[in-house]
């Protein structure tokens, strides 16, 4: 198990999910748990409801869209300018997440097939327990030009 630590990247800094300089975007911080493992916490504010005490869906995969790059960015650390993206992206919704309250998002690399980089996630509440899960299969398109 490793300690946690920051992630050296954060993308973009204008990014809607990641960016620290988006004044109207979620600013996620990314921290290192384990060899293939990222986590990050959010507080979601009111403006983000979707059904009455809960956290909209759209912004619930945001969040785990999230997460689950930076996990793939561990495959490709070495390679930081390697352009990836989310290819397949699928979302099961479990329990609503509620507003205002601590949730944390959790995602590991499964397996690495070529320029395809498989990752699991989920989004739990401040009790542990599982609100959201997904799976997704990201592309590694070369380097940039």
């Amino acid at each position: 198990m490793h300690a946690e630590v920051p992630l050296a990247w954060n993308g973009d800094p204008a990014c809607f999910g990641c960016g620290a300089e988006n004044e109207l975007g979620l600013q996620l911080a990314f921290r290192r748990i384990a060899e293939h493992t990222v986590e990050c916490e959010y507080v979601a504010p009111a403006h983000y409801r979707g059904a009455p005490t809960v956290l909209h869906g759209g912004i619930q995969a945001t969040i785990l869209d999230e997460v689950m790059g930076k996990a793939v960015h561990l495959a490709f650390h070495d390679r930081p300018e390697m352009r990836i993206v989310t290819a397949d992206f699928s979302l099961r919704y479990r329990r609503p997440a509620p507003l205002g309250e601590t949730l944390r998002a959790r995602a590991e690399l499964v397996r690495v097939e070529g320029p395809n980089v498989f990752v699991r996630g989920a989004l739990f509440d401040g009790e542990g327990n599982e609100l959201t899960i997904a799976e997704a299969r990201w592309r590694a398109l070369g380097e940039p030009a």
